[in-house]
């Protein structure tokens, strides 16, 4: 145990700190635009080291997902979720309806971001009451937006980590 604590101990703080953050987390992107898409991507890529995101045009789809998904088998670890509001076939308002009835084993390991370029204070507190939203994110997102995301929604930091190993 000793000599794990030691390993971890010498890596820079960042990569270790990051490494541990991310370990069991995914993303997933349900906007209808594909440059946001491309942009979240990025951004995500960036935060993380070269994680990737799931992303989803159609919220119809990414609601199958995680019937699919989710539904059979119990996931470990985080999925986060960045959703926008206005979208064609169904919107983020109607989508977090839908996902509201799925089953708790499906929700119990997903946190919800609406990402929206809308600054309207109607759609902020809208978000922000909503139970299934842990906050509001305006567009575009950056790298600092997701570094602070996996800080708010981490629960395993370094301390908890060097504890387990000791």
């Amino acid at each position: 145990m000793k000599a794990q604590q030691l390993a971890l101990n010498s890596l820079p703080i960042n990569m270790l700190t990051m490494e541990a953050k991310t370990n069991n987390f995914q993303f997933v992107v349900i906007d209808d635009d594909t440059i946001n898409n491309m942009v979240c991507k990025a951004a995500i890529k960036a935060a993380t080291g070269g994680m990737t995101a799931s992303c989803f045009n159609n919220p119809v789809e990414a609601l199958s997902y995680f019937e699919n998904e989710f539904g059979t088998v119990q996931k470990a670890g985080v999925t986060v979720v960045l959703l926008d509001i206005n979208m064609p076939e169904m919107n983020g308002w109607e989508w977090l309806e839908k996902y509201s009835m799925l089953p708790q084993k499906v929700k119990e390991h997903v946190i919800i971001y609406i990402l929206s370029s809308s600054v309207n204070p109607t759609d902020i507190d809208h978000a922000r009451s909503n139970d299934l939203v842990k906050d509001y994110l305006i567009k575009p997102l950056s790298k600092a937006k997701v570094l602070n995301l996996i800080e708010e929604t981490n629960s395993t930091g370094i301390a908890q980590l060097n504890k387990i190993l000791t």
